[in-house]
C-alpha cells in the first residue's frame, strides 16, 4: 500500500493539490474506472475536468458521478456540464435536515485503485487553491479489505439502488432550479468563493486579516467560469418605435488571458501582429494557413458586448502573424507618444475570443500597462506582451465583464 497526504493552498512551495492528482491519475492511462461522491460542484472545477472526463469516456472507461445539491453548494451550471458528458451521473438529495457532505475520489484498474478522501469539494477552490487536505492510497485489490469496506459501507449509492439517488437530467436541473434547492453560478459563487453574503461593506471592520497568496493552477487545469455582460437587443421589424433594450447574456470563460500592447503599421493598427508561438499556442492557428479563422467579440468602453465577428488568420512570408480587430478604438488614430493601444484578450474556447482595446485616456490604461510590463518576457524593442490568470485582471480591472 502506497499512501500519501495531499495538503493545498497553505505550503506553495510544495504545489500540491487535489486537481492536480486528478489530472496525474487521467493521464497516466492505469485505470479504466472513475467514481467519485462529492457535495458541492462549480461550474469551473466540472469544466477542469471536463477534457479529462471526455477522453476518458471515450477509451471506454466506466464514468460514475454522485454530487449534493445541499446549501446550495452546486450550482445549476455545474449540473448542466455534468449533464453534457452524457456519463452515468446522480445527484443524492433528501428532504431530512441533513446534508450530503462526502468528497471521495477513487479511480480503478482491473488490478489496482487509487483513493483519495479528503476536505476536497469539486469546485475551483475546492481543487486547487483552498487550504485543504486529503489523503491518498494507492493499491492492489484483490483481498483488499480496504477497498471492500469501501464498497460495502456506499454499496446502495454506488450499484444505484439508493431511493435517494436521481438522475442527472435537464428537467431535473430545471425542477431543482424552479424550487431554489440549487442557484445559479454567479450566486453560488457569491456564497462560497467570495462570501459576499456575509460582509457588510458599508461598516468598518472590526478586524483587519493580512490577505495571503493564492495557489496556481497546476498544468492543464484550466476551469471556465459563467459571467454576465451587457447586450444591446435591437427592435425588430414587428416592434418599430421600440427601444433598444440591454440584457444579461452567459459566457463560459476559461481563465487564460492575453494583454498585448498594438504595434503602428502605417496608418492601419488594426491589423495586430502576433507573435508565432501565441499565434499558435492561444489562438490556434498556424504557420501558413490563411484558411483558419476565429470568432472575436469585442467589449465596449462602457463594458457591452458586440456582435460575434468571424476573422480570418494571416500569415506571410515576412513573418508576421496577424488578425485584423474592427472595433472603435481601431478606427482612431494611433496614439502619439510613448503609450501605445493594448488589448486584453480573454479566451471563451479554443475559436472563440472576446476582447477589450484600452487607449491611453482610459481610465483603467496605466493599472494595465504598469502590470504588463511586469510580467512581460519580451524582448526590449518589442511589444510587450504576457499571458496571466483571469483572478489578475479581475482585480487589476474589476470593471472588466470578467
Amino acid at each position: 500500500m502506497n499512501t500519501a497526504i495531499i495538503g493545498q493552498g497553505y505550503n506553495l512551495i510544495e504545489d500540491t493539490s487535489v486537481g492536480k492528482e486528478l489530472i496525474a491519475r487521467f493521464k497516466s492511462g492505469d485505470y479504466n474506472s472513475f467514481t467519485c461522491l462529492v457535495a458541492f460542484a462549480s461550474y469551473g472545477g466540472i469544466s477542469a475536468l471536463t477534457p479529462y472526463i471526455l477522453k476518458a469516456k471515450a477509451k471506454g472507461d466506466r464514468i460514475k458521478i454522485i454530487l449534493g445539491v445541499d446549501q446550495k453548494g452546486t450550482s445549476k451550471e455545474a449540473l448542466e456540464e455534468v449533464l453534457s458528458w452524457d456519463v452515468d451521473s446522480h445527484i443524492y438529495h433528501t428532504d431530512s435536515s441533513i446534508i450530503f457532505h462526502p468528497k471521495i475520489y477513487l479511480f480503478e484498474s482491473n488490478q489496482i485503485y487509487t483513493l483519495i478522501v479528503g476536505s476536497n469539494n469539486l469546485t475551483t477552490r475546492g481543487l486547487v487553491q483552498n487550504i485543504e487536505s486529503s489523503l491518498l492510497i494507492t493499491d492492489a485489490k484483490e483481498g483488499n479489505s480496504l477497498h471492500n469496506s469501501f464498497y460495502n459501507y456506499w454499496k446502495g449509492i454506488l450499484e444505484g439502488t439508493e431511493e435517494h439517488l436521481y438522475p442527472i437530467t435537464q428537467e431535473l436541473i430545471d425542477k431543482l432550479y424552479v424550487d431554489k434547492v440549487i442557484t445559479k453560478e454567479d450566486v453560488r459563487t457569491k456564497l462560497y468563493d467570495n462570501g459576499k453574503d456575509e460582509i457588510d461593506l458599508s461598516k468598518e471592520k472590526s478586524i483587519k486579516f493580512k490577505k495571503t497568496k493564492i495557489q496556481k493552477f497546476p498544468e492543464g487545469f484550466v476551469p471556465k467560469r459563467v459571467v454576465k455582460v451587457k447586450k444591446t437587443i435591437k427592435a425588430s421589424d414587428k416592434e418599430k418605435g421600440k427601444s433598444e433594450k440591454v440584457v444579461n447574456e452567459l459566457l463560459h470563460v476559461s481563465d487564460e488571458v492575453l494583454i498585448t500592447e498594438f504595434s503602428k503599421s502605417g496608418d492601419r493598427w488594426s491589423q495586430v501582429n502576433f507573435p508565432i508561438k501565441i499565434f499558435e499556442d492561444f489562438f490556434g492557428a498556424k504557420r501558413g494557413d490563411n484558411s483558419y479563422n476565429i470568432s472575436i467579440m469585442n467589449i465596449s468602453k462602457d463594458g457591452e458586448l458586440g456582435e460575434v465577428v468571424n476573422v480570418q488568420s494571416v500569415t506571410v512570408s515576412s513573418n508576421n502573424f496577424r488578425f485584423e480587430l474592427n472595433c472603435k478604438e481601431t478606427k482612431q488614430a494611433y496614439p502619439s507618444g510613448d503609450d501605445r493601444p493594448i488589448g486584453i484578450f480573454i479566451k471563451l474556447s479554443n475559436t472563440k475570443f472576446i476582447y477589450r482595446v484600452l487607449m491611453p485616456e482610459d481610465e483603467s490604461y496605466k493599472t494595465i500597462k504598469t502590470y504588463l510590463y511586469k510580467e512581460s518576457k519580451s524582448k526590449p524593442r518589442e511589444m510587450k506582451r504576457a499571458i496571466v490568470h483571469v483572478e489578475a485582471i479581475h482585480a487589476l480591472y474589476p470593471d472588466l465583464i470578467i
